[in-house]
């Protein structure tokens, strides 16, 4: 998963590295392992830990028809983490080097439908 999205996170970009370790990147479920989700590349999608957690409490999910990010109205949020996190609302998600990688909407509707916090940020 994480060479699909070229190490880094999907949503911000972030690719530290120490060494030849990534740090702070994760691959991320869209559907969970353990709500039956498979355990293949167009389930998953390439995170930093910060976006990785919030992504699987429902903070914001992808939109399947053109992989924007949708942040949810249920956010509190203080002035800087408005600016950080709210830049990337409606913004398209880094895509995968293959689109075989891309996520799948089956599984993208599934984390809409039973992790997001809905209603979604206009």
């Amino acid at each position: 998963m994480l060479r699909a999205y070229e190490y880094r996170c999907c949503v911000c970009g972030f690719d530290l590295r120490i060494g030849n370790i990534s740090a702070g990147l994760e691959a991320a479920h869209i559907q969970w392992f353990t709500a039956d989700g498979p355990d293949v590349e167009s389930n998953g999608m390439a995170m930093c830990s910060l976006h990785h957690k919030i992504f699987d409490l429902g903070a914001f999910t992808v939109e399947p028809a053109n992989l924007s990010i949708v942040f949810s109205q249920n956010l509190q949020l203080g002035d800087a983490t408005r600016s950080n996190l709210l830049s990337y609302h409606g913004a398209g998600i880094i895509r995968p080097q293959s689109t075989v990688y891309a996520p799948q909407k089956t599984y993208l509707d599934w984390h809409a439908k039973e992790v997001f916090k809905a209603p979604g940020r206009d």
